[in-house]
């Protein structure tokens, strides 16, 4: 059974949220950033801005997720998001109550909670092994043709005057199936550009196409666009480069 299964499971047959709780800190997750993860300059450690959000009774929560799909859920729209090991991230916001999969099926932890959880797991000696998204995530040319959507992006970053490339790739997260990756080199605010991008790119995707957007800025965008021919490059310099 996977994360989702054995949390439905738990919810369903209180007697099993053991097995659940095992599984969770053993597992990665998803959460939201507020602006994209940083890689520390030694390359050790990231930056993370976690999304926090009140509740009626006027209690704040950071929510977390078991699939990315869901942030987009929960969000409904384009935002950052980062994977890490659950121990991990219970590790880094244990002062702070969270609640998985919220707007769900899904589990409310307290500070408490967690604290206790992160004791136990200390005890039965279980290491927060972090997400390495160099090692599981891959890149390729695309292996149909993505024209409609190379056409239209085109034509929607030929109207931003903040943006100098694009690239088209497939992306490929261990077993899953490939995804489409836009990485668009650009200066400004790439959640307001990627918000307005993924609106206008809607009316051309096909049911199939699953798309995904990073500035060229992020470590993992570097690597996914070397090698590669951009779709898309600024016809004119902008005002300040003349």
């Amino acid at each position: 059974m996977n994360l989702d299964e054995l949390l439905k499971s738990a919810i369903a047959d209180p007697s099993k949220r053991s097995i659940f709780l095992q599984a969770l800190i053993r597992s990665d997750i998803f959460v939201i950033c507020r602006n994209p993860v940083r890689q520390d300059a030694d390359g050790e450690g990231v930056r993370m801005d976690l999304l926090t959000v009140q509740n009626p009774e006027g209690d704040f929560f950071i929510p977390f997720f078991t699939s990315h799909r869901g942030t987009q859920y929960f969000a409904k729209r384009y935002v950052e998001c980062y994977k890490l090991n659950c121990l991990r991230f219970f590790d880094l916001i244990q002062n702070m109550s969270a609640v998985l999969n919220p707007n769900s099926y899904g589990k409310e932890f307290s500070s408490s909670e967690i604290k206790a959880i992160l004791k136990i797991a200390k005890n039965l000696h279980i290491k927060a092994i972090s997400y390495n998204e160099f090692e599981n995530i891959s890149y390729r040319e695309p292996e149909r043709s993505l024209s409609h959507i190379t056409r239209a992006a085109s034509k929607f970053f030929s109207s931003q005057p903040n943006v100098d490339r694009a690239f088209i790739v497939e992306m490929i997260k261990g077993s899953e199936k490939p995804q489409i990756l836009i990485v668009v080199d650009m200066l400004g605010n790439t959640r307001k550009l990627f918000v307005s991008l993924a609106r206008h790119l809607s009316k051309f995707t096909k049911s199939n196409d699953h798309l995904y957007f990073l500035s060229y800025e992020q470590v993992l965008a570097k690597k996914a666009a070397s090698g590669q021919t951009p779709f898309y490059v600024r016809s004119t310099k902008r005002y300040f480069q003349r």
